[in-house]
């Protein structure tokens, strides 16, 4: 990369980043008014919507390292970051590049300040751009908040899916899991097959009620497949068995791990199942992608082992929910009996009371860390709430001292907490 371009890529994602004052407003207008802009670059090729509380960034990553495998160019928007802005928006597991980034951003930042368009809105409208001039054959697009007002539900996708409900954003989204689940389900389009890995059996007529109203024909994942995990193994990867009145497939391999990935996986077998007709790939091309999904994708820091010997473990889990499931993971992954020293840092209005808890039983030392975001939750505050535990803990300004700290006690650290703390760390530790 030119110093021109880098110090132009600087200024873009400053101006970017400062797009978050005017906070998160939900609502279609803003983003159907930038892709007019651009020429509605969202029409030009064929998409997959995934919504969710959890786990729609993995049901991304699975799908899009399948096709990738198949030999098609598959464009892959998720979010957030964790290392750097271009993460977003990929091809076939590599970033966009530097230039389109500054390029595709330019015409749409001076609309931001007319219109105070949110910075969501734009990156939207860019993945979209870059997508439909890279003339991928399909993109795999996950939402950002929500499902019936984000940015993302400008499309007419070939398939929507909907991984696990939870609370979180509830401020935006409704106190209650059924609210939660309407949002999610206003993704689901007319005569769009929708495939649903949310296993409650009390929101299912959430999405049956929707998908009868837009004649969208519905799957339940758990009502077709079984899976069950053979082995779990040291480096999080695991064996699994998925079953279908149709299909079997023998220890598939998944380099991502956890119980929770099951209904991942599931939703992302049946969205390849209904993309078959248009997207036909092999099972060696399917047990290729899930085996090596990170190469194909991107994803990071799902439960990933950075190092071993001691083993050093990072998670972007940031609600209760993800804290559960990397518990589940670690005690069936061969660490039931180890107690960590975790670098824990969060945004302030996550339920960081019942994160603590669920983590306190595996915590050696807690490392509490004032990200740099002016979301965040500052170590003081979390070192308060981490006493009402009798977790021992020590308060740390920054995550790079924190991460430090931890890693100077040659036993086992754990990063967790935000997508914004991981990114630190990473740093931090050169990675």
């Amino acid at each position: 990369m030119t110093s021109e371009i880098k110090e132009n890529l600087a200024q873009i994602l400053e101006k970017l980043f400062s797009l978050h004052r005017f906070g998160i407003k939900p609502g279609l207008e803003r983003t159907e008014m930038l892709l007019d802009i651009l020429g509605n670059p969202h029409r030009l090729f064929p998409s997959v919507h995934v919504a969710g509380t959890n786990g729609k960034g993995s049901t991304c990553s699975f799908i899009a390292a399948a096709l990738t495998a198949g030999g098609y160019k598959v464009g892959l928007y998720t979010s957030p970051h964790i290392h750097r802005f271009n993460e977003r928006i990929r091809i076939n597991g590599c970033e966009s590049d530097d230039e389109s980034v500054v390029r595709l951003a330019r015409p749409l930042l001076a609309e931001a300040e007319m219109q105070h368009t949110t910075f969501f809105e734009i990156t939207t409208a860019m993945a979209f751009a870059y997508f439909a001039e890279q003339n991928v054959d399909i993109a795999i697009i996950e939402t950002g908040l929500g499902g019936r007002l984000d940015s993302t539900n400008v499309l007419s996708p070939l398939v929507s899916v909907i991984t696990s409900i939870d609370f979180d954003h509830t401020q935006f989204l409704g106190l209650t899991l059924k609210s939660i689940a309407g949002e999610k389900a206003g993704i689901i389009k007319k005569d769009t097959p929708v495939v649903i890995a949310e296993p409650r059996a009390e929101l299912r007529n959430i999405f049956i009620t929707k998908a009868e109203q837009e004649n969208a024909p519905l799957t339940f994942v758990h009502d077709k497949y079984s899976a069950e995990i053979l082995e779990m193994h040291v480096d999080f990867s695991m064996d699994v068995q998925i079953t279908s009145p149709d299909k079997k497939f023998e220890r598939l391999k998944s380099s991502l791990s956890g119980n929770h990935q099951l209904q991942n996986i599931l939703a992302a077998i049946e969205t390849l199942n209904i993309l078959s007709s248009s997207f036909p790939i092999t099972d060696s091309d399917l047990r290729i992608g899930f085996e090596h999904v990170a190469k194909f994708s991107g994803i990071r820091g799902r439960i990933q082992l950075l190092a071993s010997n001691p083993p050093l473990v990072i998670d972007v889990g940031h609600n209760p929910a993800c804290l559960r499931q990397l518990i589940s993971t670690l005690s069936l992954s061969g660490y039931e009996s180890v107690k960590w020293h975790i670098v824990f840092g969060a945004m302030a209005d996550k339920d960081i009371h019942e994160m603590l808890g669920i983590l306190a039983p595996i915590t050696k030392h807690l490392y509490a860390a004032t990200i740099d975001y002016e979301r965040a939750m500052a170590a003081r505050d979390i070192a308060a709430i981490a006493h009402q535990f009798e977790v021992p803990v020590t308060e740390y300004n920054d995550v790079r001292s924190a991460v430090l700290a931890a890693r100077t006690q040659n036993e086992e650290p754990l990063i967790v907490g935000s997508f914004f703390l991981a990114d630190e760390a990473l740093a931090a530790l050169g990675m």
